[in-house]
């Protein structure tokens, strides 16, 4: 059954140009695709494909469903896991997903140790070094424990990495400051490192701004579908948006000024207005704190959102269009329409989150159509 009220679109021809283009910036440096949350909502089944098509070195997930997705396409390429491991996962991973691991402690570290002596194959790692994200991995301070690590049966060091708290920043003095930590380190450990492993440390942000400091491999999420994490930079025009959400008009009614909308009366109108709804809400993945900041395209138009945002339904003011607005018109969420845009960028601005958190909602709140 066919789900007409809205349309959340997914361009791979997009998503592999993308992939492309930042394959060809960061060369000789390899390129990991993270698509982890179900490739950041637009669909892993659906695009990993095309990643591993358009050259991506690696791909980043985080679970163990997602690496068996993977797999299961039967796709040759290298997959990292991108936070630290519970036991159950490594359990069931080691002889069936082909991960390379996270290792940030010694309890991890000796657990993987074990496993890779028993299984009479060393299992292949990436040292996990806390710069200052300060969620997960070994301070800079632990020097021997890292060094004991790299000593141990069984693993097969990959690679070093740390993770940037601030690239996305203004200020990219504390993102510097990780990046020199982390120099540092490496250089320590170097007579520890077998030839050949790969430092890395940008995600997207860095990788767009500081790209004479990358290391071996970069971790690009956010540039791959075409969007960023904050107002701080802007991407390359290269770059392009990769899903689209639209909706259509159900209904037009002429209201009075004076009269109040939706839930709680959060807006009132100020004069007699044409007032559109929308077959769409919270329940679709369309944040409910964007009443009364929304905004939405309809004949290429810039119409704000007025009024509380419904599970199901949301209020639009079109009283100041130049066309009619009849029932059945195309209303762009996020996306295109005629010259006007809306960016999956301005709306997370707008309710002071990050874009990844309407993908999400869109993509899996709702069937996607992939181009």
């Amino acid at each position: 059954m066919n789900q007409h009220h809205i349309q959340v679109t997914v361009s791979r021809p997009a998503f592999a140009a993308n992939i492309r283009y930042l394959r060809d910036q960061v060369a000789p440096a390899q390129l990991c695709v993270v698509m982890k949350a179900n490739a950041y909502g637009h669909g892993l089944e659906a695009l990993a494909p095309t990643a591993v098509a358009a050259g991506a070195h690696y791909i980043g997930i985080c679970t163990n469903p997602e690496a068996a997705t993977i797999r299961r396409l039967g796709l040759d390429v290298k997959l990292l896991r991108l936070r630290m491991a519970l036991p159950e996962e490594l359990e069931e991973s080691i002889d069936q997903l082909q991960i390379e691991e996270q290792v940030g402690s010694m309890e991890v570290a000796d657990y993987l140790s074990t496993a890779g002596i028993r299984r009479g194959k060393e299992i292949p790692v990436h040292i996990n070094i806390d710069t200052g994200m300060g969620r997960s991995g070994f301070f800079t301070t632990e020097l021997e424990q890292i060094q004991k690590v790299c000593r141990l049966p069984g693993l097969r060091i990959v690679g070093v990495m740390t993770h940037f708290a601030t690239a996305d920043g203004q200020d990219l003095a504390m993102t510097k400051k990780q990046l020199a930590a982390f120099n540092h380190l490496c250089h320590h450990l170097h007579d520890f490192l077998p030839d050949g492993v790969l430092t890395h440390t940008h995600n997207s942000a860095a990788t767009i701004r500081l790209p004479a400091q990358r290391n071996h491999l970069v971790r690009v999420g956010a540039a791959c579908y075409g969007v960023r994490t904050s107002q701080a930079f802007s991407n390359p025009s290269e770059l392009k948006p990769v899903m689209s959400v639209k909706t259509r008009v159900a209904q037009v009614r002429s209201v009075p000024a004076g009269s109040t909308i939706g839930y709680g009366n959060l807006y009132t109108t100020q004069r007699d207005s044409l007032i559109a709804s929308l077959p769409v809400g919270f329940g679709e993945g369309y944040p409910r704190s964007l009443f009364n900041k929304g905004i939405v395209l309809i004949h290429g138009h810039r119409c704000p959102v007025v009024g509380r945002v419904s599970l199901n339904i949301t209020t639009v003011d079109v009283t100041d269009l130049p066309q009619t607005v009849r029932w059945g018109d195309e209303a762009v969420l996020i996306g295109c329409q005629g010259q006007a845009e809306i960016t999956f960028e301005e709306l997370a601005d707008k309710f002071q989150s990050v874009h990844t958190e309407i993908n999400l909602m869109a993509g899996l709140m709702n069937q996607v159509s992939y181009l």
